[in-house]
């Protein structure tokens, strides 16, 4: 009797299925007939790693090592101001410049350094020719050659004063060290600029490849490896993502909002990442052990337990399963073996006919 009240109990669920096949056969007791079989959805058990994702909030950064910082190496009065912040610049170009008593103060000391060395020269050569005429002592020639030695060396110490200085008069220009977008401008026209300022001037960046740096949090620090794949987006356009890994982890945790920051170098040929841009990052993080996975519908909860329906040759059966994580479509659990077959369509329907045959 239960094993007719089994067989009507599946036919019923498949009978539109079957609409246009012959008729599904009675069932032996336990034993599913092809017609039923072949409409059902089976699936078999694979084994794999874990699969998760973790969603992160970061800001896009220039990469520091693609960017130059420009500081005062001289004080004084600003001029003209050549760029605005956002602006792209190449290598070389000016800035800006000011008027400054410390380069005028530099110009001078390497006009005197030039006049003294002139003199040190035409002292030499003269002292050169009265010990040739037995007319100067040898220690003369020594001390006039060391005058020289000194007054050279002084010039190009001068020389390299104003080099590094990039002054020439009483002008003191800021170039650009590499070509890139201007991303800090700390300088206006008409205000003074000083020395002992620590904040730089301009700061000029190459965004053809940026970071992403990211805050996890504690509890997710051991989910976070070196190498993962993330996802990035921005608000300016969520639907366009970009693909990267984490190419550093910093293992500090900032005491006030206890996250650690990670690292995710992207290139960006199109400029479309900007500085400072918000970005929500997602992390695949993968276990280090395969576990059994199935689809997550093929589950089904009962009595607060977790089953699914198993195909055993013509046989359905029901087998107890610990879910050990679900992941989207797919469902890691144990309790089932490699290669096993689960039903993952109609399932509930065959669980209550199970239970009750």
């Amino acid at each position: 009797m239960k094993s007719l009240f089994f067989s009507l109990a599946l036919i019923s669920v498949f009978g539109v299925a079957c609409n246009h096949q012959e008729a599904a056969a009675p069932l032996d007791a336990g034993v599913i007939p092809d017609s039923v079989l072949k409409n059902l959805s089976i699936v078999p058990v694979t084994s794999e790693a874990i699969t998760d994702v973790i969603r992160l909030n970061g800001k896009v950064q220039a990469n520091e090592s693609k960017q130059a910082k420009i500081y005062a190496l001289a004080s004084g009065r600003v001029g003209d101001v050549k760029v605005e912040l956002g602006d792209y610049v190449n290598q070389g170009t000016l800035l800006a410049e000011i008027r400054s008593a410390e380069v005028a103060g530099i110009t001078g000391d390497l006009s005197a350094a030039e006049a003294n060395l002139n003199l040190a020269k035409k002292s030499l050569e003269t002292t050169q020719d009265l010990y040739a005429s037995k007319l100067a002592t040898e220690r003369d020639l020594a001390g006039a050659q060391a005058d020289y030695n000194k007054a050279k060396a002084d010039l190009n110490k001068q020389q390299q004063l104003l080099q590094i200085s990039g002054g020439n008069n009483s002008n003191y220009y800021f170039r650009a060290p590499i070509s890139g977008y201007v991303i800090t401008k700390n300088i206006f026209s008409h205000s003074e600029v000083r020395q002992d300022n620590n904040n730089e001037i301009f700061t000029i960046a190459d965004l053809s490849n940026v970071w992403i740096m990211a805050n996890v949090y504690e509890a997710d620090i051991n989910h976070v490896h070196l190498g993962d794949t993330v996802t990035v987006a921005t608000l300016t356009d969520p639907q366009k993502t970009y693909v990267g890994r984490i190419d550093k982890i910093y293992n500090v945790l900032d005491p006030v909002n206890r996250t650690m920051q990670v690292r995710i170098s992207m290139n960006n040929p199109n400029n479309e990442l900007k500085p400072e841009m918000f970005a929500t990052v997602e992390v695949k993080t993968r276990s280090a052990r395969p576990v059994e996975s199935i689809p997550a519908q093929a589950i089904i909860f009962d009595n607060s337990k977790n089953y699914v329906v198993v195909k055993k040759g013509k046989d359905l059966v029901i087998k107890p399963v610990e879910v050990i994580k679900r992941v989207d479509t797919k469902a890691y659990v144990s309790g089932l073996n490699e290669g096993d077959e689960v039903v993952a369509s109609s399932q509930v329907f065959i669980y209550q006919a199970l239970i009750a045959r």
